[in-house]
């Protein structure tokens, strides 16, 4: 019996259908994934998965990138431009973000930021960064009180990413955000 016919695709689009492959395991599976899976689900060679991802490495980090990418698309940080900016309601609305951002990808999360890839291939402190930045930010338009920027963005990032792990785990969702904003209010304000 012949074979069906694989269809041509670009290589742009045929390592798409690879991530999004692995994508979905990912969310559904956690890192119990491997490359087998992946193959099987995209439809693909075992050949052809390392024709555009050399190691398992490699298909994770650009999951990972792709998450982090999606994340800050989905929740942009305003401008001045957009108006007056509340900075503690920033603050809070992007640790709610983060929060339910993390529990909608958790399977994602785990592959990506709690394995021994995210041992291997650390991130670069992103979430970190981007909360100095609202930080200073705040504190230019005197929003915020004189704290040091980066290690209480370190901090607070930690106490955020507690609260997906607490929720995800079973607490109460809107009784850790309450928390949550309580503790972020406090350490920041003027």
């Amino acid at each position: 019996m012949d074979k069906p016919l694989r269809r041509r695709l670009s290589p742009q689009v045929r390592k798409l259908e690879i991530v999004e492959a692995a994508e979905r395991l990912l969310q559904a599976h956690g890192s119990r994934v491997r490359v087998e899976d992946v193959v099987r689900e995209a439809g693909v060679a075992k050949g052809t998965f390392f024709l555009y991802f050399p190691s398992w490495d490699d298909l994770l980090e650009t999951v990972r990138d792709r998450l982090v990418s999606e994340f800050d698309a989905a929740y942009p940080l305003p401008t001045e431009a957009d108006g007056p900016i509340d900075w503690p309601a920033l603050v809070e609305w992007q640790a709610g973000a983060f929060v339910d951002f993390t529990l909608s990808r958790r399977g994602l999360g785990e592959a990506v930021f709690h394995s021994d890839f995210a041992e291997r291939r650390p991130l670069a402190d992103h979430g970190i960064v981007r909360l100095a930045a609202v930080i200073r930010a705040g504190q230019e338009a005197e929003a915020f009180g004189r704290v040091d920027p980066e290690p209480t963005a370190r901090l607070l990032f930690a106490a955020i990413h507690e609260a997906a792990d607490a929720v995800a785990a079973g607490a109460d969702r809107d009784a850790m955000i309450a928390a949550l904003n309580t503790l972020l209010r406090r350490t920041l304000a003027p």
